[in-house]
């Protein structure tokens, strides 16, 4: 009896299915095929791309049905239809539009398209329904999982900019130049020497002359004045009446003649300094300069100079004579011949040429350090130029007193017209902004870079600064002009090659950012590109080199880790990044990059 009732309860589902003409395509929906082509989607520049393939078995389809597929993301619970496009199949003889699947063989489909990333879409579950018609008959099948999660990871490029100067440091609030150069002061001593000698003879008529004599002694004066020497140039000379060759190493003999002399001086000035200051001899920190080699052999130009200047009335003709020889030896011969028939040339114009020059060159403000200078500017800013005023700002750690000085810039009339200090002020509020948030301080960065913008148009530091607070105020639009208008500026242009990359990473084109960055190393957006070019061992080997691991380099390596099906890489990296900054845990907890982890009790007790 049971047995009857069984076969009569499914007699009446055949019949059913059967009476509504659907029932063998009702039957046989598990063996149609619903899948992503690839299961993990990702955000590129606002948009996700999808591709959704199926397959419909041999005499499936009803020749006069059709069927609809409705995917859609569950968020929460809720779904949300409108991302992807509704796809319609049909059998060989339905009406309307839609794809054609033939009874007897079945067939596939494919189906891409693109909507709009929302930061919701990052847990969602992707999920496909399908729906049969046939006539009048309607027939809703259940729901199919075609996936888990959106990944952002892309919108994770990031400019870290920095308080600087330099132009080439990647993403940076940047100082104008100052324009500042040391301004070198010096004093020169003469040493002269005997014919084919090197050693030093003060009984020489050329060192017994007044104009010798007063030459060493400034000398002296100036060193014992206590400027900061940056470097001693000597050089050494030969007449050019002797072979070419001889005359080369005497030159080098009487350079390190000239050099033992200015080092015994200088000795002693050092002794006298540690006398008057207190200081033990071999306490005393000596200073440390260059010598600068200049021995250059026959004073050829001298000679010339020399007789253009001496009384004797054959002088043009002398120069001619030796001006007209083809080389050296030939002129060497024809002064010595010269000299048995002017005696001048021997007694006069060649005696001093044989000589070392001992020059002693210091920058005119090494007489006060920077601590100095930032104290004077400070307290008598009218006594130094705008660009010593600039310097001291540059040198000066305290941030308080780098904007004293530029804001004393701008107070001035006579000094008010420089952008220059406009800009600094401008970068050091967005610097603050940049720390702390507060508005107040963007707006009153804003302020200046306007009225610096307005001293100097088309300036790209400007512009580069303009830029950063475009981005940091979420414009990445403005930001992008403003870098692309920097880096053409007419003033002051700036390579924004690394800008421009890294705002490409978030506009979805990577091949470019990748371009545009490839000259960096050991660097964050670089290593994010490379892993979004699914280049994942060169994104490891850019991320490996990065010694200073902060936060975000942390989380990187872990969904790097992740792509890699390194688990315990994701476990340790994630662990890094929530300890440096504790927000990792809710954002890992939403990643879906970590949807194959998110189950396991590691990670579970990571981002609890």
């Amino acid at each position: 009896m049971r047995k009857l009732v069984a076969l009569s309860m499914a007699m009446a589902v055949v019949l059913l299915m059967s009476s509504c003409g659907l029932g063998k395509m009702v039957k046989k929906y598990p063996e149609v095929t619903v899948t992503l082509d690839n299961p993990d989607l990702e955000n590129k520049g606002g948009e996700v791309a999808y591709t959704i393939k199926g397959t419909i078995p041999p005499k499936y389809m009803n020749k006069k049905a059709t069927m609809t597929f409705t995917p859609s993301l569950s968020v929460d619970g809720e779904k949300v239809t409108p991302p992807f496009t509704t796809i319609t199949l049909k059998g060989e003889k339905a009406k309307g539009e839609g794809v054609t699947i033939p009874y007897k063989t079945g067939g596939t489909f494919t189906k891409t398209g693109t909507f709009k990333f929302d930061e919701k879409y990052e847990m969602a579950e992707i999920v496909t329904g399908a729906q049969a018609d046939l006539k009048k008959k309607h027939h809703d099948f259940g729901d199919r999982n075609l996936g888990e999660g959106i990944s952002n990871t892309s919108a994770r490029a990031n400019l870290t900019p920095r308080l600087t100067d330099n132009a080439n440091s990647g993403t940076a609030f940047l100082l104008a130049p100052h324009n500042f150069k040391a301004e070198f002061i010096g004093r020169t001593a003469t040493l002269y020497f005997d014919l084919n000698s090197s050693n030093m003879n003060w009984s020489n008529p050329n060192n017994k002359t007044q104009a010798a004599k007063d030459s060493i002694k400034e000398f002296i004066n100036f060193m014992n004045n206590d400027f900061i020497i940056d470097r001693v140039v000597i050089s050494g000379w030969a007449s050019p009446e002797g072979e070419e060759t001889n005359n080369q190493g005497l030159s080098e003999r009487r350079f390190q003649v000239g050099k033992k002399w200015f080092a015994d001086k200088f000795n002693a000035y050092l002794k006298d300094y540690a006398k008057r200051n207190n200081i033990k001899m071999k306490e005393l920190q000596k200073p440390v300069f260059e010598y600068v080699n200049n021995a250059k052999g026959e004073d050829w130009d001298g000679f010339e100079a020399a007789i253009e200047k001496s009384n004797i009335p054959q002088k043009n003709q002398i120069l001619n004579v030796v001006r007209s020889q083809s080389n050296n030896d030939m002129r060497e011969q024809k002064i010595r011949e010269m000299t048995d028939i002017y005696p001048e040339i021997a007694d006069a114009i060649l005696p001093p040429l044989r000589r070392a020059e001992i020059q002693m060159v210091c920058k005119k403000h090494d007489t006060y350090t920077d601590a100095e200078l930032i104290r004077l500017v400070q307290s008598n800013p009218n006594d130094f130029s705008v660009n010593e005023r600039l310097y001291a700002a540059s040198v000066a750690t305290d941030m308080s007193v780098k904007e004293s000085i530029y804001k004393a810039l701008i107070n001035n009339k006579k000094t008010e017209n420089d952008w220059r200090a406009y800009n600094n002020l401008g970068a050091m509020k967005l610097n603050d902004y940049y720390q702390s948030g507060n508005q107040a301080d963007l707006e009153e960065a804003l302020n200046y870079l306007q009225k610096a913008a307005a001293l100097s148009p088309n300036n790209g530091i400007i512009l580069n600064n303009m830029a950063i607070a475009d981005y940091l105020s979420g414009d990445l639009a403005a930001a992008q002009a403003n870098f692309e208008a920097s880096a053409n500026a007419s003033v002051q242009p700036v390579n924004q090659n690394y800008n421009t990359g890294a705002l490409s990473i978030l506009n979805g084109d990577y091949s470019k950012a990748a371009q545009l960055m490839s000259n960096q190393s050991c660097d964050y957006n670089t290593a994010l590109v490379q892993l979004l070019q699914k280049d994942y061992n060169a994104a490891k080997s850019t991320l490996d080199c990065i010694t200073d691991v902060d936060a975000k380099t942390a989380y990187l390596k872990a969904v790097l880790a992740a792509r890699m099906k390194a688990e315990e890489g994701v476990y340790s990296n994630l662990a890094t990044a929530i300890e440096l900054d504790a927000s990792y845990k809710k954002t890992a907890k939403r990643d879906a990059e970590f949807k194959r982890y998110r189950h396991s009790d590691r990670f579970k007790q990571l981002v609890k």
